[in-house]
């Protein structure tokens, strides 16, 4: 998944270059949730489905996507609301605000997608030249939603796909409502339409593809991280409600309750229609905490290690690369005779994944990102 911008790098030559201080501040342990994020969608595309034990296929590692959702949603709207204010500031254009966002999310996102749907294509991966047009423009979400199939390798890109679509409109919603509680009651009338286009998707039109994939019923999602973007900068005394010692507990308590009884209680429209938003709501909870540093112990301990932090760095190309790893790695050791035990095929995908994601950062990624400082944020 796209990981929304930080404050700017300092060139040095660590093996994780350290972020500058900004008036938005560099927040550490959100890496650690962006691995948390592509490590459950790893395992749930790679293992899951080979489970049998109940418990473990009804492990929400799908929802790793959900949490990349939410948590790009507070990312982006959060450097937005900042840019926005500081445009008024200073009298500027429109346009500098807009051309910005999108200069820089294009030098971000695009480089290495488009590095490697042409790649794929060239050397013509199942799927590759059939879904091309939909690939060159960031629409297999809609291709799906149709169509309601699998697409292979590229069956991730669907998520890249929202992503993209989200960021078309969404920055112009802070010129439309000038207002910060227009605003607000802008996001959350997104998210309710959201639901409503879910349950119409799901009840009406029948197929799963479109409930899960289509760009509007994944709005509540990202709508529900710019929520709390919104109220970090406006509300400090309801995201201390939110940040309560008791809160995150409390939601997760609940969600597990309705992931495990679902079935037994009868509730067939739970898992298509509700589940993934309540995850979101988790997701909300976590992100809040972790927006403060608020993880502490072991946990805490976990996410501000330079592994940790690096991973996170380049979760976008763990995104990106997981889904091939199976078919390349599978074709590399057919070539060579070679069987390993599942664990082994495991780890052989991780190290796969981790090696194309560390030289792409690199030898692309980073030199790209460091064009974005032709194009500064107001406040950097």
């Amino acid at each position: 998944m796209t990981s929304a911008e930080t404050p700017k790098y300092q060139a040095k030559p660590d093996f994780i270059q350290k972020k500058e201080n900004s008036h938005l501040s560099y927040l550490p342990q959100l890496d650690g949730l962006r691995v948390l994020a592509v490590g459950m969608v790893m395992l749930g595309h790679w293992v899951q489905w080979k489970w049998t034990h109940p418990a473990l296929m009804a492990l929400p590692l799908v929802h790793g996507v959900t949490l990349f959702f939410v948590l790009s949603g507070f990312l982006i709207t959060r450097i937005l609301l900042n840019e926005n204010h500081l445009r008024r500031q200073k009298k500027q254009g429109v346009l500098h605000f807009i051309g910005r966002f999108y200069i820089r999310r294009t030098l971000r996102i695009f480089p290495l997608y488009y590095a490697v749907i042409f790649f794929l294509f060239a050397i013509n991966l199942p799927m590759a030249r059939e879904l091309f047009p939909w690939l060159l423009t960031y629409s297999t979400n809609i291709y799906q939603s149709i169509n309601n199939v699998f697409v292979g390798d590229f069956n991730h890109f669907w998520s890249l796909g929202v992503e993209e679509q989200f960021y078309l409109f969404w920055p112009w919603l802070f010129l439309l409502f000038s207002k910060s509680k227009r605003l607000l009651f802008a996001m959350i009338g997104i998210a309710v339409l959201g639901i409503f286009v879910r349950i119409y998707l799901a009840v009406e039109v029948g197929k799963w593809m479109a409930t899960s994939y289509f760009t509007l019923a994944c709005m509540p999602m990202l709508a529900l991280g710019g929520i709390l973007a919104w109220i970090e900068r406006y509300s400090t005394a309801f995201l201390n409600k939110i940040k309560h010692p008791i809160a995150l507990p409390a939601v997760l308590l609940f969600y597990l309750i309705g992931l495990f009884t679902q079935n037994k209680l009868g509730w067939i429209w739970y898992k298509e229609i509700i589940d993934e938003y309540f995850f979101a709501i988790l997701a909300f909870f976590m992100i809040a905490k972790a927006s403060v540093n608020g993880y502490s112990g072991w946990i805490g301990l976990i996410l501000k290690q330079p592994f940790i932090q690096y991973l996170g760095q380049i979760s976008y190309g763990l995104y990106v690369f997981h889904l091939f790893a199976p078919t390349f790695c599978n074709a590399v050791l057919t070539q060579l005779g070679v069987n390993l035990s599942e664990l082994g095929m495991l780890i052989f995908y991780l190290l796969f994944t981790f090696a194309l994601s560390h030289f792409s950062w690199i030898l692309m990624e980073r030199p790209i990102n460091r064009w974005k400082q032709k194009f500064p944020y107001l406040n950097s």
